[in-house]
């Protein structure tokens, strides 16, 4: 008897799951990147629902308003997955920000609905290497550090996050 009601409720709990995930209507299921990202070349979007036709995707819906510095190419990789990529890999400082063209309809006829707005950064300019590097045994007291960054710093971000240390003589 245990078991036969335990069967029971899971079959509901998923039976209720499946209902309220198909009330979602169609949607985006996965966005990349987003946030603070480094080495960023694509941007990658799955839609719960197919957009274009499978076998023919070939610019038929341009499913975002795309806001960046950078320029890049849209394309489909299938009926629900739409790829944009780089002309290059972004350096840092670049933000970008992709937002669901108003109206946009599945193959279905249904409209996507979700979250509307994606965005992500590289973020500022890190360190790629440092002379002399990290656990150097031989740093001389009046020792100038070189740093290799991967973007370009500018004096007032410099200035804002670097304090030079007292010179003791």
């Amino acid at each position: 008897m245990k078991c036969g009601c335990l069967v029971v409720v899971s079959a509901l709990a998923v039976l209720t799951a499946a209902v309220g995930h198909a009330e979602e209507g169609p949607r985006i299921e996965m966005f990349s990147p987003q946030g603070k990202v480094k080495g960023v070349r694509q941007v990658s979007v799955r839609f719960s629902e197919p957009l274009v036709p499978l076998g023919d995707p070939g610019g038929l819906v341009e499913p975002f308003d795309v806001r960046c510095p950078e320029r890049g190419t849209a394309r489909w990789a299938d009926s629900k997955n739409w790829i944009f990529d780089f002309a290059r890999d972004l350096p840092a400082g670049v933000k970008c920000e992709f937002s669901v063209k108003a109206g946009l309809m599945t193959l279905s006829g249904k409209e996507v609905s979700g979250q509307r707005a994606f965005s992500f950064s590289t973020g500022g300019p890190a360190i790629r290497s440092a002379m002399p590097s990290e656990g150097a045994h031989s740093v001389n007291e009046d020792q100038v550090f070189i740093l290799m960054l991967d973007g370009e710093a500018t004096a007032k971000s410099l200035l804002s996050r670097v304090c030079p240390l007292p010179i003791w003589r």
